[in-house]
This record gives structure tokens, C-alpha cells and sequence, in this order.
């Protein structure tokens, strides 16, 4: 196997535990009932997928870069405000953490590149 690929494969399998991840914790965000505790750990985690799909993107075909394109232009915006709430509020561990967002997660454009990774 070469290197290329093996980098490819690795790409992939980080990005997915990474959305995987994420998911998880927005679900426990959720729950309950919006701590900023998992707020916290979810923006250290979109964090890391953006800068993973950055170094990645050599890796996707050509008709997924879009879509790599819509997940981290919504990364970008909701890390930007949540940056920006947290500055503002300064909340603890334990307190409700909500903030206005239109820029909405592109849950097709994660699904199309979840497809490339089965390929």
C-alpha cells in the first residue's frame, strides 16, 4: 500500500470519528438542556475537523470538495459566533449556552462525504 493512500485512509477515518464525535456531543448538548460543558468539548472537536478537512482535501474526489467546502464554511460562522458568545458571556461550566446561528449545518453535504469514505 502506499503512502498516498494510507494518508487517504487515515484522512478519512480521522473526519469520520471526528463527525461521529460531534454528533455525540451535540446530542448531550441536547440533552442537557444546552451546557455550555458540551459546547465547550463540541467546539474543540469542530475545531479539529476543520483543520482535518483542510489537510485534507487533496484526498476528496472532486464532486465531494463542494461539500467539504459547505461543512467548513458552517464551521467557520458557528466557531466565529461561539468565539464571539463566549468573549461575551464568559459562561462556567454548568450554564445554558445558546446562540443564533443561520448559517445551518449541511447535513447533505456530510452525508456525501461520509458515502466517498465506504467507497
Amino acid at each position: 500500500m502506499n503512502d498516498s493512500l494510507v494518508g487517504k485512509r487515515s484522512a478519512h477515518a480521522e473526519i469520520k470519528l471526528l463527525l461521529d464525535y460531534s454528533h455525540l456531543l451535540y446530542q448531550k448538548y441536547l440533552e442537557s438542556d444546552k451546557k455550555f460543558v458540551y459546547a465547550s468539548i463540541l467546539r474543540k472537536a469542530n475545531g479539529r475537523l476543520y483543520e482535518r478537512l483542510l489537510d485534507s482535501i487533496a484526498y476528496l474526489k472532486e464532486e465531494t470538495y463542494t461539500d467539504a467546502l459547505e461543512l467548513m464554511l458552517h464551521l467557520d460562522v458557528w466557531m466565529t459566533i461561539w468565539d464571539s458568545e463566549y468573549e461575551e458571556k464568559n459562561p462556567k461550566l454548568l450554564d445554558a449556552f445558546v446562540f443564533e446561528n443561520d448559517v445551518n449545518f449541511p447535513k447533505s453535504s456530510v452525508e456525501k462525504i461520509l458515502l466517498e469514505f465506504d467507497d
